[in-house]
């Protein structure tokens, strides 16, 4: 394969940009933030939160309120979108149907009067593996291979940056998994920086290397999906991000550098820095931890828990078997639907709906978020963005 080489010196910089339309509406809040240069970056959230607005700024789709936009050194803020070194991959892939493929993927060299395009043509549909496509037209190919199409077509250009919006919205679940790792691998190849907005969290998981929740026309938080996912700073990031249990507890003491907190008349271990939340004697402090991160023992053998894990006592309410694990329900002093998720690997026939459990976990698992914040935050985001 080859792998095509351009200068992609410069990271994208945001500097206090904005968006406020005519009528009111403030899209973007100012927000600051750097796209590290050659990354798989993702704009990640709910309908209405900013993100596609943003990447407009970046392309010049859009003209920021205010602040600055730039790549590498070169201020682009006032630029028009065909002066800006950048491409812009749609969900609609707007493919010219008359058009065979080879000559979808070479209408921006012939535009720009370069005449001899078919090396380059041909290494392009080689890197998205259609060079056997290359004749057909758009209709005759599946969903992928368009969107894949697409891509050839705006990276050809040797941008710096090639931008993403929802491309894998239009494909079927299977298809879109497909071509999470296709783009990833894409990426790879060149080299160049992406920046992907999606509002679909495994896709921002599977392929980013740097994902920016957005909420409300704000970076809620920015890390590495693993650092997201393990250690929310909000509830809405916690929310947003798969399945949390957020239980209400009451700082009691410090054992050192953790946290000991009571809840539901038992006490729970929180790792300090963990907590994102002030961590004063009485206060209350929001205690997370993952579905997949607890384990289930029948009451009866509670004994044989090790010493040191986090305690909770619970009757299973629901049980719902999906294959590779167990999802149950859990009615808890300290929370009416805790969720469990227990990999089928031994199944205990005892654990089913009535049956008096102990839950318990690791403490290194556990996160802390600041009780003032709303528990449901995150969840009305996205039963909005799936309506």
């Amino acid at each position: 394969m080859t792998t095509m080489t351009t200068d992609n010196s410069g990271d994208v910089r945001l500097s206090g940009i904005s968006k406020t339309y005519d009528n009111g509406f403030t899209a973007v809040q100012p927000l600051d933030l750097v796209v590290p240069q050659g990354s798989f970056f993702a704009l990640l959230g709910a309908s209405g939160c900013g993100k596609t607005t943003t990447l407009r700024m970046i392309a010049g789709l859009e003209e920021p309120s205010s602040g600055t936009v730039h790549l590498g050194d070169q201020d682009v803020t006032h630029l028009p979108p065909y002066k800006r070194p950048v491409n812009t991959v749609f969900q609609s892939y707007a493919l010219f149907p008359h058009l065979d493929i080879f000559e979808n993927v070479a209408f921006g060299l012939r535009r720009r009067g370069i005449k001899s395009v078919k090396k380059q043509v041909e290494e392009m549909l080689d890197l998205v593996q259609l060079g056997e496509q290359a004749r057909k037209k758009p209709h005759q190919l599946s969903g992928g291979q368009q969107q894949r199409v697409a891509v050839a077509r705006a990276l050809i250009n040797h941008p710096k940056v090639l931008l993403l919006d929802e491309p894998l919205g239009a494909l079927d679940l299977k298809l879109r998994r497909q071509m999470q790792l296709e783009l990833k691998r894409i990426q790879t190849e060149v080299g160049i920086t992406f920046v992907h907005v999606t509002h679909d969290q495994e896709e921002a998981m599977t392929m980013a290397d740097t994902v920016a929740v957005m909420n409300a026309g704000r970076v809620e938080q920015l890390g590495s999906p693993a650092d997201l996912y393990e250690n929310p700073q909000t509830t809405f990031v916690a929310n947003f991000l798969g399945t949390s249990n957020l239980i209400e507890a009451e700082v009691d003491t410090k054992n050192g550098d953790d946290i000991v907190l009571k809840a539901g008349g038992g006490k729970l271990v929180l790792p300090g820095a963990r907590c994102s939340a002030p961590a004063t004697a009485g206060g209350k402090v929001l205690v997370g931890i993952r579905p997949e991160k607890i384990s289930l023992t029948h009451a009866d053998d509670a004994g044989s828990i090790p010493e040191g894990r986090n305690r909770l006592t619970g009757k299973i309410a629901d049980a719902s078997f999906i294959g590779v694990s167990t999802q149950y329900v859990i009615d808890s002093p300290v929370c009416d639907e805790l969720a469990v998720y227990v990999q089928n690997v031994e199944r205990d026939g005892r654990l089913v709906p009535g049956a008096d459990v102990v839950l318990h976990w690791s403490p290194a698992h556990t996160f802390g978020l600041d009780a003032a914040q709303d528990i449901d935050a995150g969840v009305e985001s996205v039963e909005e963005e799936a309506a």
